[in-house]
């Protein structure tokens, strides 16, 4: 499986602008920029994006390790935070911390984060980054995350 992305990059890198664009067309020629919303056109970062590819990987990942646990319900939601930090006159990721919740009853709390635990391991996205990866798991009774949505 292969998947692929294009972005263009016109003028200097501070004072420039970018798109990037992927064949589904979902992502079509949406601007970025180093830091996002830096005008007044929506835009994002490489970082920005980077992050949301995580976290949707690793909803994805902690939802079928929640199959596997035999825990059936249908939210999980992530929250990842990528830290950039500038070392020496380059950026780095210094670390990545997700927040994962989803529903249920507090039975299943120990299969809830054992999966956690297994999906953060086989996400493919953050398994690729070569930086610390903080995971925190909560697992929500089902009345107190209906009035969170």
């Amino acid at each position: 499986m292969k998947r692929s992305a294009v972005a263009v990059w016109k003028g200097g890198p501070g004072a420039g602008e970018g798109s990037v664009s992927t064949p589904s067309g979902v992502i079509n020629k949406v601007l970025y920029s180093f830091s996002s919303g830096t005008g007044n056109e929506p835009c994002t970062s490489p970082s920005e994006m980077l992050a949301a590819a995580v976290a949707s990987c690793t909803s994805l990942m902690v939802a079928q390790e929640m199959v596997r646990a035999g825990i059936h319900e249908d939210y999980v939601q992530t929250e990842c935070v990528l830290t950039l930090e500038e070392h020496k006159n380059r950026w780095e990721i210094g670390g990545v911390e997700l927040n994962v919740t989803s529903t249920g009853p507090a039975e299943l709390t120990e299969r809830f984060l054992e999966a956690c635990k297994k999906a953060k391991h086989r996400c493919p996205i953050s398994s690729a980054l070569k930086v610390p990866i903080k995971l925190t798991a909560a697992l929500q009774p089902l009345a107190e995350a209906v009035s969170a949505r």
